[in-house]
């Protein structure tokens, strides 16, 4: 437990001994007693004033700990000097709990935190039901006031630190503590090891090193080898940092929950995590907080203690906005504690307490001069006794061995200061000269340093060094005099409280201040080598960004700006890149372009991180500096980039893809705006000459380069894609393959590959692209763009050729892996847009859904959301089991995108997890989307006119499956017509898929005609799929086209292509629309077979309400019970139109446990030539082969006759 806070001064704490008698007395005489010296010890362990908090703070914590209802705080009024609020009611079950502890500064907040682990700890240790081997586990982390020479996350790397000290280290006191932490570390490192987001060689585990480094003996575990340790510290070298990728916040968020979450979970008592003054913290710090104080989903077993001074956090403060996002977050799970001065009876007793009277009369004499002067602050009482003691005001009678003051109340009051950082100011000038040089130095440096350290910094050139003795001495002695303390956690001496430090700082005259300071960077720079001395760099470039120009070499002090923000950029801090590029770009105005080299580099890193903050006036004047400036073509291009770029961000597609095709004809391409057929022509015989009659496959020949050029030919391809400028996009591609085929391949090849393929994956002989809205692929955002009407000409063979372009795309990116962004950007692309063409749903179900979390992972989040939208239309295009688990996914990505604000992609989530409950529910209404997850009508009613028209449109494709589903006529016909007034075509692939498939099933279900030609536009759509391959589209064809032709054949074969397509929900409902079919020709036995074959179908699919309506529609499947060890299906071979359910050949298909999969069965077409011999041989080896009698025998069966 920290020996430190904001309530006593370590080193002059203490009560007065016990009185006993005269001999007693008499043998103090010759003491080393500190009283006897004229210092006042001040109460340890001894809290004034707190009851009401500190028991707040326990029945909160033994809440979590036993999950007891009846232990809980009190709701009740609130004593002088407290306020206790929750977001509701009090908490009773209480897996995980953020308190906010607020209160002005001095005024006991680390006291009452540090006495309130104190007491748990005693509580434990002291219980029969417990032993001291499983301790409360608590960590700490302070943020300073100097956030701008810290290194970001510093309070939390801070934690960090003092887990792997306590944890890995073995800072324990006691043998039993020691086994109990090589057990619990032991019980970590496994859960590491089988962590998918922090276990070795995982992006996570990097990302940890990278930002926290003293996590790695942690992360590494006592089982790590040497090989693994050294490629760890080789990656956290801070010139390597500089020269890597930087980790995306989100990874940042994740890691860290991950770890906290595997922590938390391997104790048995809750963890117990303090931040204090949090009204200091960084943004990056920021921002990680409110992921992890909002996220109670995940992180379990765990208190969150979060300390800031009221009087500096107001309305506008980012830590307020924080407690509220977490407050409506949380709700009932989150705590807040108002602290404010201590009652003038509390502060009587503590004085009393301090100077060893027992009566606390005996002190109202000093009260009433202290307390009007200290408002009560306990921290400012302190300082005020100390003022008094200096002053003589106050004194230590050795002869009568007790305090005493002799003048009057008025002479007291105006020895004491009512500005308690001069008070100390006054303090510090009693002390002696080398210990005023260390405080001065400790008071500009952000964290706590050791004695080695201190030694380097305090050397100076007029030979005064001190040794690392004299310099623990010193130490120890400052500690004695109330201003330093001992940090148990962090192991090095702290300062005692903000003020002092405060104080330290302002008691350097200024000539002296910048000497020292020079210094103190000179001495920092150099000791800033590997990562864990990373901070160095920090505080050096912080203090000499404090001077003034002209006692700073400006050219070196810009170059350690530009160094340190590469480093911040590296550790996940853009906010602290973007601060130190400002400060260069300050120190270079002088004299700026002097100094071409420099200049260009300030400006376009200042460009990159600008445009990266979305500040759009800052980086359009650096874009105009460099573009009046720069010399050459080469050295202007990142300023054009950035200027195409920043059109992109604020989605004006189609002019920025204007202005990038003018920066590429910069580059003498001559690329048209608004190309021409001829044009188009032009290009492609170009494009021919430059394969030499080979294939897109030889791309995958071709070197691999750097190249920033292709960046902006991607860029303009999905720019014009998204704008509706096909032709365009096409010159534009076609150039950069010329280009890719003469230098090589860069990593944004495959990427704008994609773009093409997508392109020409167009239905159709003509591409008619009418004012819509468009779903983006590449940026996935839920912005609605207007689709100009453009028409070109293309040819029926495209979506083989995109299929080719995707497939090449796939495997150049192959090569690109390391870059997680753009490798997964690419794959998700290709599979929505290119991949499902041609090839199954299942086959890119996982890798879709693999993209989502990568891309989450990295930050890029709306194309990670628009790879899980895709990933659902692919699950349920592919009929994926439904069921609680999948809602509950469904829920999880929904409340993610709440909390990055993106409620368009929020509502779509809505609408699936709607849709399967109304599948798995029983219902009256089935095909109404107004339930829990989504109701339609007040959703819609709250959105703009372009989202509500996607998001109507979206419900309708829903709605409608549900309709045919449920056999809804009135809601088909209603969902027809909202669907009819949408162009016929969409770049998402299986969403397209689900809206075409049961658009046509519903049009040929419902007896008006008038709907037959949407259903043949969709058989016609599905029929040219089919003849290119598709493996998606013959269920969908054969199934529409036998109900717009029902015979026994037709639904035999839509059953059978649904089967070997793996798609058991459209063979559900096959089946049972052949059983209505069969049943109009009164074929009973042979429908009621195909109805019980739907019936499990269904329940396997997931869709219990609908099961539940057939058993209400045909009683007979109310009795139907499944056969032990078999699962779902037919009860008939789907090609016998007169085979019953015992003469089946094949036995029963069926599905054990929800998996679809068809056992025991062989299946044949009985009506062509080979049948009856396919028959034959198929009995002779069941019935001779013995060994072939299990349920896996019939694929055996198979590949013999095959």
């Amino acid at each position: 437990m920290p020996d430190y806070d904001d309530n006593y001064v370590s080193g002059c704490h203490g009560t007065v001994a016990e009185q006993l008698d005269e001999a007693y007395y008499d043998d103090r005489s010759d003491a080393d007693d500190d009283m006897e010296k004229g210092r006042i010890k001040f109460p340890k362990n001894k809290l004034y004033g707190r009851d009401k908090e500190l028991g707040v703070l326990r029945q909160l914590y033994g809440a979590m700990a036993t999950n007891n209802s009846e232990e809980r705080a009190d709701d009740g009024a609130a004593r002088e000097g407290t306020r206790i609020s929750f977001a509701g009611s009090s908490p009773s079950n209480i897996d995980s709990l953020v308190v906010f502890l607020s209160g002005y500064s001095g005024v006991g907040k680390s006291a009452l935190v540090a006495e309130f682990i104190n007491q748990i700890q005693q509580e434990y240790n002291n219980s029969a039901a417990n032993d001291s081997s499983s301790p409360v586990l608590h960590f700490s982390g302070k943020y300073t006031q100097q956030s701008s020479g810290a290194a970001p996350f510093s309070a939390v790397s801070e934690v960090f630190g003092n887990i792997v000290s306590s944890l890995v280290n073995g800072q324990q006191r006691s043998e039993e503590e020691k086994k109990y932490t090589r057990s619990l570390c032991t019980k970590i490192w496994k859960k590491i090891q089988s962590s998918d987001v922090i276990g070795p060689d995982t992006d996570g585990n990097e990302v940890l090193i990278e930002i926290f480094p003293l996590l790695r003996p942690l992360l590494d575990g006592s089982y790590a080898n040497n090989k693994k340790i050294q490629r760890m510290e080789s990656m956290s070298n801070v010139e390597d940092g500089e020269k890597k990728g930087e980790p995306s916040m989100n990874a940042v968020k994740e890691s860290t929950s991950e770890l906290l979450t595997l922590i938390a979970s391997s104790l048995q008592r809750p963890l117990i995590l303090f931040l204090d003054d949090l009204q200091w913290a960084d943004g990056p710090s920021m921002e990680l907080l409110l992921f992890l104080l909002a996220n109670d989903t995940q992180l379990k077993n765990l208190m969150f203690i979060c300390a800031y001074r009221s009087n500096e956090v107001g309305v506008d403060h980012p830590f307020a906005n924080i407690m509220t996002k977490v407050t409506e977050s949380r709700g009932q799970l989150v705590a807040k504690v108002d602290l404010f001065s201590l009652s003038q009876e509390a502060i009587s007793l503590f004085i009393a307490d301090s100077i060893g009277m027992e009566e606390v009369d005996s002190v109202a004499e000093l009260v009433e001069v202290i307390y009007p002067k200290t408002m009560g602050n306990i921290f400012c009482v302190m300082q005020a006794l100390e003022e008094l003691v200096r002053k003589n005001a106050l004194y230590y009678d050795i002869m009568c061995f007790e305090w005493r003051w002799t003048v009057d109340k008025v002479e007291l009051a105006n020895q004491v200061s009512a500005d308690v950082v001069e008070t100390i100011k006054d303090k510090i000038k009693g002390l002696s000269t080398d210990i005023q040089r260390l405080l001065s130095v400790m008071a500009f440096i952000p964290q706590s340093v050791g004695v080695p350290v201190l030694k380097e910094l305090l050397m100076n050139d007029e030979d005064n060094s001190l040794d690392e003795n004299k310099i623990a001495s010193l130490l120890k002695e400052a500690s004695e005099d109330g201003m330093l303390m001992w940090s148990t956690e962090s192991r090095n001496y702290v300062f005692s409280h903000d003020r002092i430090r405060e104080a330290s700082r302002e008691y350097v005259v200024e000539e002296d201040r910048d000497k020292m300071l020079r210094h103190m960077a000179d001495v920092l720079q150099r000791l800033g080598k590997g990562s864990k001395m990373e901070w160095c760099l920090y505080t050096a470039v912080d203090l000499l960004n404090s001077l003034p120009p002209d006692k700073v070499d400006v050219a070196d002090l810009i170059k350690l700006n530009l160094r340190v923000s590469k480093i911040a950029r590296s550790r996940g801090s853009p906010e602290k890149e973007n601060m130190l590029l400002r400060e260069s770009l300050e120190r270079l105005q002088p004299f700026k372009w002097n100094n071409y080299d420099q200049s260009l580099e300030v400006y376009n890193a200042v460009i990159a991180s600008e445009c990266n903050l979305g500040n759009g006036d800052s980086m359009s004047t650096a874009i105009d500096e460099v573009l009046d400036h720069a010399k050459s073509l080469q050295d202007k291009f990142s300023a054009y980039f950035a200027m195409v770029q920043h059109l992109r961000i604020s989605k004006d597609y189609r002019t920025a893809a204007h202005e990038g095709v003018k920066v590429l004809n910069m580059y003498s391409y001559n690329i048209p705006l608004q190309p021409t057929k001829i044009d188009l022509i032009r290009e492609k015989m170009k494009l021919r000459l430059a394969f030499k009659s080979r294939s897109y496959a030889s791309l995958l020949k071709l070197p691999i380069i750097e190249d920033p050029i292709f960046e902006l030919f991607n860029q303009v391809c999905w720019d014009a894609l998204f704008s509706g400028q096909p032709r365009l996009l096409m010159v534009v591609a076609w150039t950069a393959i010329r280009r890719a085929i003469e230098k090589g391949v860069e990593r944004h090849l495959p990427h704008m590959l994609v773009a093409l393929g997508t392109l020409l994956g167009k239905k159709g002989e003509v591409i008619c692209l009418q004012v819509h809205q468009v779903l983006i692929l590449g940026e996935c955002s839920l912005t609605f763009i207007s689709l100009q009407h453009i028409t070109v000409h293309m040819t029926l063979g495209n979506i083989k050729a995109a299929n080719e372009i995707g497939n090449v795309a796939l495997t150049v990116s192959e090569n690109f892996r390391d870059n997680k962004a753009d490798y997964s950007s690419t794959r998700f692309a290709n599979y929505a847009g290119i991949i499902f063409y041609l090839q199954s749903f299942r086959s890119g179900v996982d890798i879709l859904h693999q993209c989502y979390k990568d891309l989450r992972f990295v930050g890029r989040f709306e194309p990670a959301l628009g790879s899980q939208l895709n990933y659902i239309y692919a699950y349920f295009a592919a009929g994926y089991q439904m069921g609680t688990i999948f809602e509950s996914k469904l829920l999880v990505v929904d409340e993610f995108c709440k909390s990055i604000d993106k409620s368009g992609f929020a509502a779509s989530f809505q609408i699936h997890r709607q849709f399967a409950m109304n599948l798995r529910q029983r219902s009256d209404h089935p095909t109404f989307l107004n339930g829990p997850a989504f109701q339609q009508d007040t959703a819609l009613a709250n959105m703009s006119d372009q989202a509500r028209k996607m998001t109507l449109r979206d419900a309708s494709i829903f709605r409608l499956e549900l309709a045919f589903i449920f056999n809804d006529s009135e809601c088909m016909a209603e969902m027809l017509e909202t669907l009819s007034g949408y162009p016929f075509e969409d770049q998402v692939i299986s969403r397209f898929y689900i809206r075409a498939c049961f658009m046509g099933l519903a049009a040929f279900s419902l007896a008006e005609k008038n709907y037959h030609a949407i259903g043949n536009k969709c058989l016609k759509y599905f029929r040219r799929m089919k003849k290119l391959g598709s493996t998606n589209a013959p269920p969908a064809y054969f199934f529409i086209a036998a109900l717009k032709k029902p015979t026994k054949k037709a639904f035999t074969t839509a059953i059978d292509s649904c089967r070997e397509a793996s798609m058991p929900h459209l063979e559900a409902m096959t089946r049972e629309r052949y059983a209505m079919f069969l049943l109009t020709r009164n074929e009973l036995e042979l429908a009621n077979s195909c109805l019980t074959s739907a019936y499990w179908l269904y329940f396997d699919w997931g869709a219990h309400g609908k099961s539940l309506s057939l058993a209400r529609e045909y009683p007979f499947l109310k009795a139907v019970k499944r056969a032990k060890g078999t699962g779902t299906g037919s009860h008939v071979s789907s090609r016998s139109g007169t085979a019953t359910a015992k003469s089946a050949v094949s036995g029963s298909v069926q599905n054990s446990g929800g998996i679809y999969k068809r056992q025991g069965t062989f299946n044949y077409n009985s009506t062509s030539k080979y049948g009856r011999v396919i028959l034959s041989l198929t009995l002779l080896v069941y019935f001779h082969a013995p060994h072939l009698h299990s349920t896996n025998s019939v694929p055996v069966i198979a590949s013999i006759l095959q």
